[in-house]
């Protein structure tokens, strides 16, 4: 017994640990910053200069987005995506000293870097083409480790269902790969104006949900869709607004 665990831990750990060595992965990084009392405006000048110097290639592209509600209102959210797993690889000492130099005096990490991979699966109208959108509504999810299948079931499922019923949203999913608990996930909802302009339909969600997956899906995925979660801090959810100072183009 204690030879079977000791191989399927070392399993789960050699897996765990070529994940950020995968070059099929798609990985995205955020990073979390307060501005100083008094120093907001100090802070925005100062990283819209660093921006523009450093983060303004795909391969190193850096968005912003201010979160609006919760315990973290006011709070900057960097957001580095579409990264590869050679990305990790290259010399970014220049770009930290400036930062540590010239922006960091003017902000405070809350927390520390955090590494996603994109869940491609659950992408819903996503175009790197496009400029980022105006607003995120951002759910975090707490997923127990038995129960990923019925999270993943109903997260594609209703994703096929918001292309349809909102084309002017997008929808983009990632899994916490370094930084946190690895069944963490976070769903953006990406919108440009609070007035959809979305089509009208007769059916309801869950008509169309049903037409598709047959009937009662509906009920079924969602319940156990609810039981996937961890009970206490198993859905958070917050809203986040673009920070257009510090778009890098």
């Amino acid at each position: 017994m204690k030879k079977l665990f000791l191989i399927t831990f070392l399993f789960s750990f050699v897996f765990s640990a070529f994940g950020q060595r995968n070059p099929n992965s798609e990985y995205w990084n955020t990073f979390h910053y307060k501005a100083k009392e008094g120093k907001e405006q100090n802070f925005i000048q100062a990283a819209a200069i660093k921006t523009k110097k450093f983060n303004t290639s795909p391969d190193n592209l850096i968005v912003t987005y201010r979160i609006t509600t919760g315990e973290n209102a006011g709070v900057y959210e960097r957001i580095m995506p579409f990264q590869s797993s050679k990305r990790y690889d290259r010399d970014a000492s220049k770009e930290l000293k400036y930062w540590a130099e010239n922006v960091a005096p003017y902000a405070s990490p809350v927390g520390g870097q955090q590494i996603w991979i994109r869940q491609k699966w659950a992408d819903v109208n996503i175009d790197p083409n496009d400029p980022p959108f105006k607003h995120l509504l951002k759910t975090t999810y707490i997923v127990k480790p038995t129960h990923q299948n019925h999270f993943g079931t109903f997260m594609a499922r209703i994703g096929k269902i918001m292309a349809k019923r909102m084309p002017d949203a997008g929808r983009l999913v990632l899994r916490l790969f370094s930084g946190g608990q690895r069944n963490m996930f976070v769903s953006y909802i990406a919108f440009n104006t609070f007035e959809h302009n979305n089509p009208k339909f007769d059916s309801t969600w869950e008509d169309d949900y049903n037409e598709i997956f047959g009937w009662d899906s509906w009920n079924t995925d969602t319940k156990l869709f609810d039981e996937s979660l961890e009970m206490i801090v198993g859905e958070q959810r917050v809203s986040l607004e673009l920070v257009e100072e510090l778009l890098p183009n």
